[in-house]
């Protein structure tokens, strides 16, 4: 159902940069310690923060969802994609581009979004999306 928990995307902003905005949140509440992020100054003023790298160890990551939930942007998100190998322990360490990307090469059900749409309708009601 919508509640499975399977591969993570970065969900992209219209001009298809990250949502993110390298608050840590996700890092900071994962139990796996799985997510890396360095975070840089976003060129735009009114989006303060971007991450300059953004990287998942898949094979650390226990597929829990608390980055999910601990998101303040709902810019992280996970699919119902469970099938993936790999020949080399590097091939598991999903880098911003790929978690940026990899779902406009595959079709793939969204999985775990328990926020999905509320973020964007509570930002319109502040005026500031």
């Amino acid at each position: 159902g919508h509640r499975f928990r399977g591969r993570h995307y970065l969900k992209k902003r219209p001009s298809g940069e990250p949502r993110c905005v390298a608050c840590m949140m996700c890092a900071t509440a994962c139990p796996a310690d799985c997510i890396y992020i360095v975070a840089g100054e976003h060129p735009d003023p009114a989006i303060e923060k971007y991450p300059v790298r953004f990287d998942i160890d898949g094979l650390r990551c226990i597929m829990c969802g608390y980055c999910v939930d601990a998101c303040p942007e709902d810019a992280i998100a996970m699919t119902k994609e469970y099938e993936w190998a790999g020949h080399d322990r590097e091939a598991f360490i999903w880098d911003k581009e790929y978690l940026l990307n990899w779902r406009d090469e595959k079709l793939v059900d969204d999985g775990y979004q328990p926020y999905e749409g509320e973020i964007d309708k509570s930002r319109m009601s502040r005026g500031t999306l």
